[in-house]
């Protein structure tokens, strides 16, 4: 079995130690750099992705995989590529969290892990999060993109608060502003001057993609 089939293997059924400690192998015998096995990871979770959009999996199982693999990537080739002094490529800077008044978290944590296996720099800030906060982590770590979740019809004006006070500040200009979730949609995007939407974490990484 080559070293993608064996990682693919792992990752679609779930086996968080078993894919680290294989990565560990992997990286220890010196088969392959951390920085390629990044990209087979990245190739497969689109794989994934694709099993998802075309109904052959669900979401249990979409999450699942990409839990495996934020915890393979985190705690294994991160280290890994820092110790080695590689350049990790990134795709761009994403701020992402659930905005004030909502504690949604599972849809929001899901489009994380796809950007983050998709090499996208991710800081998830969690729930309720104030316009403040979203614009200040944004401001510190020299953010491109920042993602704005709500799942709850009541929380939906804290997206356009957020935007607000960007423009407030004479920030709107600096970053690509997303917005999703249940209660979302394009046309509510467009209303409160977002620069795009998606539906699904799938969608989110080809938005942000075009986005960069």
């Amino acid at each position: 079995m080559s070293i993608r089939d064996k990682i693919k293997k792992l990752v679609i059924e779930w086996e968080t130690e078993e894919l680290k400690e294989y990565c560990q192998s992997i990286l220890k015998n010196n088969e392959e750099t951390a920085s390629n096995l990044l990209k087979i990871i990245g190739d497969i979770m689109k794989y994934v992705g694709d099993q998802f959009e075309q109904e052959e999996i669900f979401l249990p199982e979409l999450i699942g995989s990409a839990e495996t693999v934020k915890v393979a990537i985190d705690e294994v080739l991160d280290p890994a590529i820092r110790a080695a002094g590689e350049e990790k490529k990134t795709m761009g800077k994403v701020v992402i969290g659930t905005v004030e008044s909502d504690v949604h978290s599972i849809g929001k944590d899901l489009v994380g892990s796809f950007l983050f296996s998709n090499g996208f720099e991710v800081y998830n800030l969690g729930v309720e999060v104030t316009a403040d906060q979203f614009i200040s982590k944004a401001e510190e770590v020299g953010a491109d993109i920042i993602g704005l979740s709500s799942l709850l019809t009541m929380s939906m004006d804290f997206q356009k608060k957020v935007i607000e006070e960007l423009k407030k500040r004479g920030l709107r200009e600096k970053y690509k502003v997303i917005v999703g979730g249940s209660p979302t949609s394009e046309d509510w995007a467009e209303k409160i001057g977002a620069d795009g939407w998606a539906d699904d974490a799938i969608e989110a990484v080809e938005l942000l993609k075009r986005l960069m």
